[in-house]
């Protein structure tokens, strides 16, 4: 019979072999803080506004890998590092001549964006558009989903 002592000794090593050779657990914590404030939402979404007239903050607006986003119903965005390529080439947004008359309202999770949006080609303005937009965040302070309402008017 072994003693209490020896015991004790195979436990320990046996509870040491398996943690050493567990796999680690991710933590949940990724780098950004689980409080997601409403001015933090706020600003994510300023920041996706401002990438449309301004390629180089394409990459620092607060997108999830999975984030999609809808104009006028039809899915153009499909992801966030397709999306911030996007901002960044700026091919569509180029003609973007002024943002302006924003207002802000944050709910929950979402925040709304209505603007007006300038566009135009050598100086000339050529078309406006009042933009609708809602962004929905996730707990990480990161745009899961963009849904905008764009109704163009000519110059």
């Amino acid at each position: 019979m072994k003693s209490a002592g020896s015991r004790l000794l195979a436990c320990a090593l046996l509870t040491g072999a398996a943690l050493l050779t567990t796999p680690a657990v991710a933590s949940a914590d990724d780098g950004h803080t689980a409080t997601c404030t409403a001015d933090a939402q706020i600003a994510g979404a300023q920041t996706y506004v401002a990438a449309l007239a301004d390629a180089s903050v394409a990459h620092d607006v607060p997108v999830a890998d999975e984030v999609i986003r809808f104009e006028n119903g039809l899915q153009t965005g499909f992801s966030g590092p397709f999306m911030k390529a996007e901002l960044a080439a700026h091919l569509q947004y180029g003609g973007i001549t002024g943002i302006k008359n924003t207002t802000w309202s944050q709910h929950g999770n979402l925040v709304r964006a209505v603007y007006d949006l300038d566009y135009g080609f050598a100086g000339i303005d050529v078309a406006g558009a009042t933009v609708d937009e809602t962004f929905a965040f996730d707990d990480h302070c990161l745009i899961t989903r963009i849904d905008a309402t764009i109704t163009v008017r000519l110059a």
